[in-house]
């Protein structure tokens, strides 16, 4: 019995020394390529426009880049058990204190979670005709003292005919207690522009959260509607948090590029227990803009605000991906 070659196939590939995998489109050569060794991290993804694949993720060139920067830059990062900032690292969860490291000294934050840097098991891959999937799984081997709970993350990636790209993370709760979760992602996306200056952009934000110096929230927010609407990025410059319209789901950003006709839509679950926060941050080099979907706000393991109590033996899962304008 011959092997049929299916349309869309999981490849195994090489980033450095470490296994890496692409789910490709055989037929377009639109690809996703993923790194479980750096906790899923999504370093890149391709688009086809005009007969030309586009990258569409500013992720590391290296695994040496990768190693020297990602604790920096945090480039299509996998976030938990909590997006952004913790306020001096410090939470209480059922009347106990807890103590994150400090990551960015100048604020005396804690910041994006710990597994972002772990390495992440291969649970199964899978090619078809219509999709293929990709699911790799974190289970810590020992659990640290800031957050000493028992539970597994697993995500799955798929490639899919017409609709593109998904990524659903599932986290479920192998604790005897209820545990604080916050989920995040952290990509850098492009539409083929040097600067994204030049991008058009659009958002369905309802509210942006007001921080402090240290990027921390106040506990205020004003009404914020100025690209509900595609409107030229220009110089406007993002580190900031917002809440998003969740009258419909999902909610969708579009990046778009006039000077070459070209664009796609970045979409987030909404709803209970959901992506209902989108964090926008434009790097100082402005080669790309971070449309970051998370399931609560800046420093949420303390003022709550989003932040999901997961029971024992319960799971939650929250999706979000890219698919075409049309």
């Amino acid at each position: 019995m011959t092997n049929q070659k299916h349309r869309f196939q999981v490849i195994v590939e090489k980033f450095g020394a470490y296994p890496a995998y692409k789910l490709l489109d055989s037929e377009t050569g639109e690809y996703a390529f993923i790194l479980p060794y750096l906790g899923g991290t999504i370093n890149n993804l391709t688009l086809k426009n005009n007969d030309k694949l586009i990258d569409i993720v500013e992720g590391y060139k290296s695994a040496e880049e990768a190693a020297k920067t990602q604790a920096t830059s945090f480039k299509g990062s996998n976030l938990f058990p909590y997006p952004n900032r913790i306020r001096d690292g410090k939470y209480s969860h059922l009347g106990q204190q807890y103590q994150f490291n400090i990551d960015f000294a100048e604020e005396n934050t804690s910041i994006h979670g710990l597994v972002y840097d772990k390495e992440f098991e291969l649970i199964s891959k899978e090619n078809g005709d219509v999709h293929c999937s990709l699911v790799i799984l974190y289970s810590p081997k020992e659990l640290p003292a800031a957050y000493p709970f028992k539970y597994t993350l697993e995500v799955e990636y798929r490639w899919i005919k017409y609709a593109l790209f998904e990524c659903t993370s599932k986290v479920t709760n192998h604790s005897e207690t209820d545990i604080p979760v916050g989920i995040g992602w952290h990509p850098y996306m492009v539409a083929g522009s040097d600067k994204v200056d030049d991008l058009w952009v659009q958002f369905p934000s309802q509210q942006i959260i007001e921080v402090d110096k240290r990027n921390i929230p106040t506990g205020s927010s004003k009404n914020f509607t100025e690209f509900n609407q595609l409107t030229q990025l220009g110089a406007t410059a993002f580190d900031n948090c917002f809440v998003l319209n969740t009258e419909t789901s999902p909610a969708e950003i579009v990046l778009f590029n006039k000077k070459t006709n070209f664009g796609y839509k970045i979409w987030q679950e909404t709803g209970d227990r959901k992506y209902n926060y989108l964090q926008v941050y434009t790097p100082p080099t402005r080669r790309s803009i971070a449309f970051e979907p998370m399931t609560c706000i800046p420093d949420a393991f303390n003022n709550k605000k989003g932040l999901i109590s997961l029971p024992p033996g319960k799971s939650v899962s929250v999706k979000w991906g890219i698919s075409p304008l049309n």
